[in-house]
């Protein structure tokens, strides 16, 4: 009878694939929580331009073109919630959206910091900042 085995060569083989695999695919079937926020945000900065447009529309179909005058009540715990049914809370120093004026947010991930402002007149919210957060938040 013979034994069926492998060889130090085969090991050693399997070893160097399931090594580089690992390398490779590992990292990219995880998001990291950045990503996660970013994502998030992505979302929240797409239902916030779009209740600006719907509340833009229902002051049409009622003979009043203008856009929202605020975007919330100055209430910390519901952002923007003049123009979406499920307001954000105010993150304060932690990573998220705060409001720092009548007008103005920023949306903070990882200590870095993008500045947003909302024009009445002409219903843009948009990024004032040039730096990575704006840039993948658009």
């Amino acid at each position: 009878m013979k034994r069926r085995a492998y060889t130090l060569l085969e090991l050693i083989f399997i070893v160097v694939i399931l090594g580089i695999l690992s390398t490779v695919a590992i990292p990219r079937l995880f998001f990291s929580r950045s990503d996660a926020t970013i994502s998030n945000a992505k979302t929240q900065l797409a239902a916030i331009r779009s209740g600006i447009s719907l509340k833009y529309n229902d002051n049409l179909l009622q003979a009043k073109p203008e856009f929202p005058k605020k975007l919330d009540n100055a209430n910390p715990n519901k952002l923007f919630e003049n123009v979406i049914n499920i307001p954000i809370k105010d993150s304060g120093n932690k990573n998220g959206w705060h409001r720092v004026g009548d007008d103005k947010y920023t949306f903070m991930l990882d200590g870095k910091v993008a500045n947003f402002k909302y024009d009445k007149t002409t219903g843009d919210f948009s990024c004032n900042d040039q730096n990575e957060i704006c840039k993948s938040l658009q």
